[in-house]
């Protein structure tokens, strides 16, 4: 199992920023996502006004992998006629501290 965080943000020029989808209906689609060999686990998703912070535990053959799955997972979720659309992906990587038992 690794472990995979991720910051999505609305775009800048959005005036009133309505409050993202549920972290349940997040976590759906982003499984929905994932594909391939990559499932998740169980995962943590915050949401607030223009913000959605998580960390996904990705069961894959390796952490490259699943860090990749979870990559395409939130750009699909930003996609055009997604939950998120046009929002930006500033973070979506490896959590250091977890992966080395910190």
């Amino acid at each position: 199992m690794h472990a995979i965080r991720f910051h999505l943000r609305a775009p800048d020029d959005t005036p009133g920023v309505e409050q993202p989808p549920t972290p349940e209906a997040l976590r759906a689609g982003l499984a929905r996502a994932l594909g391939g060999a990559a499932r998740i686990d169980h995962a943590r998703i915050l949401v607030g006004p223009g913000t959605v912070d998580g960390v996904v535990f990705v069961l894959a053959d390796h952490l490259l992998a699943a860090e990749a799955a979870v990559i395409t997972g939130c750009a699909d979720l930003t996609g055009p006629g997604s939950l998120l659309p046009g929002w930006r992906v500033p973070h979506c990587a490896v959590d250091t501290l977890l992966a080395l038992g910190l």
